[in-house]
């Protein structure tokens, strides 16, 4: 009969020789295992690394609880072994696991080693038993704390790091339970919407706060928000007027609905933000630009009236013949340069009419833009005859349009193209039919537009460098703009391309329109 030593050896030494195969129990047991999701178990075990060795520790606080029944001392290797089992549970948590894998598998190797036992005949006490159900539960449990201490510790920094970007940014923080109506503001929410640190908040005091003009559309944004079908996001820009103070400021609120499983909004999420700075900013610059726009078009048409009558004068001096040469060549000035001034003032009022209308009106009727295009060149042929003007025209140029709108807009792209042009250089203009539209290219050879000004190059008053200026450059800055409004009043566009290597060339596409409105 063997004694407890014996016996002791007998089973550890009976155990670690069947390792392989609780091993490959194990493993078989966690890849059919019916509740963990097919994905995980297409990887295989979580922990393949991990057990071989806590394998190995259970069967030493087998074996040392078996001497800890004989001797006081073999305690201290029992407490030992559980605190390796431990050691192992902290190594793997801190790899990343999966927590609910972990656990499936811990629980399955326990049932692999009893498997195993009942399999190869290896009888087991209640001492072994106990001994085993103890450290898997260690192992369980040491992985649990550990894991939930990592997980605390996660919530604390991002806690942190939300309270310190919030605070940079002045942003507020609120929490709206829709089940019973209690509303959480942080500090800065109470601050913007002029409310003490110790007043109780609810959401019939937040209605309160909102710009009585506001209200309603806040209301309708709150309620849209928690449908189910509308995705859940608030976002809204509001005044709110001072609980306490009194002070009017607009804010930005974003959030989101919460909804439980029966699609019911039961909690809100969300920011705000005082842009009152902002809005007062935006608030300047319409007004800036409404009062230069109505100061523009006043002062256009208030210069109309004393051009007409210079430009009248000075054509009834040129027709009646008894002008001396340097008398009529005074005149020939002084008309150059009313029908300038009348360009300019129209030019004004065109952006005028942009700004307030939308865009520039046209009157559309059944013309030749051929012969739209050839008129305007022959004009500028006149005004410019230092510089060859080249005009070639393919295809038909048969549509409905506004002959003054678009020549016009030749004029504008072509006196560009000859104040930017390489000295001596031609200017090439070009109208092809391209399907159901019309192409007109208007081309210079001459220094490359800067990338910068880009984006830039049809704004109103946009001025080019005075080291890349023409000394015949027109000044305001208002003719690729009124060319690239009347392209779009067309229902077309305006693209520019330009290279050092390949000149500059502006490109209108017009859609052609037949009687009827078709295309």
């Amino acid at each position: 009969m063997h004694d407890a030593g014996s016996r002791e050896t007998s089973l550890t030494a009976r155990l670690r020789s069947c390792k392989a195969d609780v091993i490959e129990r194990w493993t078989r047991r966690v890849l059919d295992d019916p509740t963990a999701p097919s994905a995980r178990r297409s990887r295989g075990p979580a922990l393949l690394n991990d057990v071989p060795e806590l394998f190995d520790h259970l069967i030493d606080a087998l074996a040392a609880s078996r001497r800890a029944e004989r001797h006081d001392d073999g305690k201290a290797d029992l407490l030992l072994a559980y605190q390796r089992v431990e050691d192992h549970a902290r190594r793997r948590v801190a790899q990343g696991h999966c927590v609910a894998a972990v656990m499936r598998e811990l629980s399955h190797l326990r049932a692999a080693v009893i498997e195993v036992c009942v399999a190869q005949g290896i009888s087991i006490g209640t001492r072994e038993a106990q001994v085993l159900q103890a450290v898997v539960d260690a192992s369980l449990w040491t992985s649990a704390l550990e894991i939930d201490r990592a997980t605390r510790a996660a919530l604390e920094e991002s806690e942190a790091r939300l309270r310190l970007a919030t605070q940079a940014g002045r942003v507020g923080v609120w929490d709206y339970n829709v089940v019973t109506g209690e509303l959480r503001w942080d500090a800065r929410c109470r601050e913007v919407a002029g409310l003490d640190p110790e007043s109780a908040v609810v959401y019939d005091l937040f209605l309160a706060a909102i710009h009585p003009a506001d209200r309603a559309r806040v209301q309708e944004a709150v309620q849209r928000s928690q449908e189910p079908g509308g995705g859940g996001d608030y976002d809204v820009e509001y005044r709110l007027v001072g609980l306490r103070d009194g002070v009017e400021r607009w804010v930005c609120v974003q959030g989101r609905t919460i909804f439980d499983a029966e699609g019911r909004g039961v909690r809100m999420l969300g920011t705000v933000i005082d842009i009152s700075e902002r809005k007062r900013a935006e608030a300047a610059r319409l007004e800036e630009l409404a009062f230069r726009d109505r100061f523009l078009g006043a002062l256009s048409h208030y210069l109309r009236t004393p051009l007409t009558s210079v430009t009248l004068a000075a054509s009834v001096l040129s027709h009646q013949g008894n002008l001396t040469p340097r008398q009529a060549k005074h005149v020939e000035r002084i008309t150059a340069s009313a029908r300038r001034m009348a360009r300019t003032i129209e030019d004004l009022l065109d952006l005028t009419r942009s700004r307030f209308g939308g865009s520039i009106p046209i009157a559309l009727q059944p013309e030749n833009l051929h012969g739209i295009c050839k008129g305007a060149i022959d004009e500028l042929k006149v005004m410019h005859p230092g510089v060859p003007i080249r005009l070639e025209l393919q295809g038909s140029g048969a549509g409905l349009w506004d002959p003054e709108r678009l020549a016009q807009m030749v004029t504008n792209l072509v006196q560009n193209a000859v104040d930017y042009a390489d000295a001596g250089s031609a200017v090439r203009v070009a109208v092809s039919a391209r399907g159901d539209d019309v192409l007109i290219e208007v081309h210079n050879e001459g220094p490359a537009i800067a990338p910068e000004l880009m984006a830039t190059l049809f704004d109103p008053f946009r001025h080019v460098p005075e080291a890349e200026r023409a000394p015949s450059g027109r000044g305001l800055g208002l003719g690729l703009f009124i060319a690239h409004q009347i392209a779009r009043a067309h229902g077309g566009e305006i693209a520019v391309e330009s290279a050092a290597a390949q000149g500059t060339t502006f490109r209108a596409r017009l859609p052609r329109r037949e009687a009827g409105g078709k295309r």
